[in-house]
């Protein structure tokens, strides 16, 4: 059975409660909490998770030479490895150049000096050779005569000595007679005997004379063959010889040092590194002082980052931060330096601050010098 329908008239209000605020208010407020929430959480988040480029480094030493000269060879490829003492460069000091052909120059002129002073030497010597032997030859024929005189006067003194004995006296004829001495017998002639014994002593006495001379002429001959043996040398002396040769003897000595590559200065490294791009070429002229090439020394690579103004306060000297090596190798260094002051690199862009990291922890990879790297506060 239907039932007859209500009247609307008949049927109870119902209460709808009052909204405690506006809809539009309730909208902006949600919509402003939402977004400061947001805000708070990337605020937390982005700051110590945002990374910052940076730069691998390392202390420069520079391969410099300390005397003048020209870059003769490279001994090393350009950024190769090398260890303390490996040779790296040769340079051809100029002043051992400039020495090793001036020595060139008085060596030859030594060798003419020699050549002429010798030559010179040679024909002073046949010629005063000549003289002394000519003098020899009269020494000694001059002895062999006084030798020849002694012997007669020897032999006269013992012939009238003999007579003496017998008691016999001579008689003499003069120097242009004929006819030699004739020995008579006449005891009774005092005369002619006293006439002997003074004949004998002549004959002593001349006979001793003799020999002295015989004696002087040996001396003489003895001094005359001396100086025949030492007249090489005086001549040797006279002409300078010897000193040309010793002269010579030190300039080849010189050269061959230099020859034997003391007129090459070759550098060596101080550092175990990384060679960079080669500043000069073969050839050319290097001053002492100059730049040849720079030397990254791997024990001392730190990292350099420019980090914006307003996010500096998370990178003060100490902090650990967390760096992002290629092949995302991931290591750890310390900030240890910061830049006193800020610069902008664009005008109207926030200004940064280079930071200076070094390591810290596990071994940093080996990358090349420049290699960029991503650095964020652990």
């Amino acid at each position: 059975m239907e039932q007859p329908p209500v009247a609307v008239e008949s049927l109870p209000e119902l209460e709808t409660p009052d909204l405690p605020a506006p809809l539009r208010r309730i909208v902006l407020v949600g919509v402003l909490s939402i977004a400061s929430g947001l805000g708070v959480v990337r605020l937390m988040m982005g700051r110590t998770s945002q990374s910052f480029p940076g730069q691998v480094t390392a202390r420069i030493v520079p391969l410099t030479a300390d005397r003048a000269g020209v870059l003769s060879a490279w001994l090393v490829e350009e950024g190769a490895q090398v260890r303390i003492g490996d040779e790296l460069a040769s340079i051809s000091i100029t002043s051992l150049v400039e020495e090793k052909t001036q020595l060139e120059q008085d060596i030859a002129r030594l060798n003419v000096d020699l050549e002429r002073g010798l030559a010179q030497a040679e024909l002073d010597l046949e010629w005063r050779l000549k003289d002394i032997n000519a003098d020899i030859f009269s020494a000694r024929l001059q002895s062999a005569e006084l030798l020849e005189e002694k012997y007669q006067h020897e032999m006269e003194q013992v012939a009238l000595s003999e007579l003496l004995k017998d008691n016999s006296t001579t008689l003499w004829a003069t120097n242009d007679s004929v006819i030699d001495a004739v020995s008579v017998r006449k005891p009774d002639m005092r005369e002619s005997r006293l006439s002997t014994v003074l004949r004998v002593e002549a004959a002593n006495n001349s006979a001793e004379v003799c020999g002295a001379q015989v004696e002087l002429c040996e001396e003489q001959v003895e001094a005359l063959e001396e100086l025949k043996d030492s007249l090489p040398d005086r001549i040797r002396k006279s002409l300078g010889i010897e000193s040309i040769e010793r002269q010579l003897v030190t300039a080849q000595t010189r050269l061959d040092q230099l020859n034997d590559g003391e007129s090459e200065l070759t550098l060596t490294s101080t550092v175990i590194g990384q060679t960079g791009v080669f500043l000069r070429e073969q050839g050319d002229y290097v001053s002492p002082g100059d730049r040849i090439v720079e030397i990254f020394d791997d024990v001392q690579r730190y990292v350099t980052a420019d980090i914006p103004s307003s996010c500096v306060d998370d990178y003060s000297v100490g902090t650990t931060v967390v760096l992002s090596f290629a092949g995302n190798e991931q290591r750890t260094g310390r900030v240890v330096m910061v830049a006193p002051q800020a610069v902008s690199r664009t005008p109207g862009a926030e200004s940064s601050v280079r930071v200076h990291v070094e390591p810290s922890g596990v071994l940093w990879p080996s990358v090349p010098i420049d290699s960029q790297v991503m650095v964020r506060v652990k």
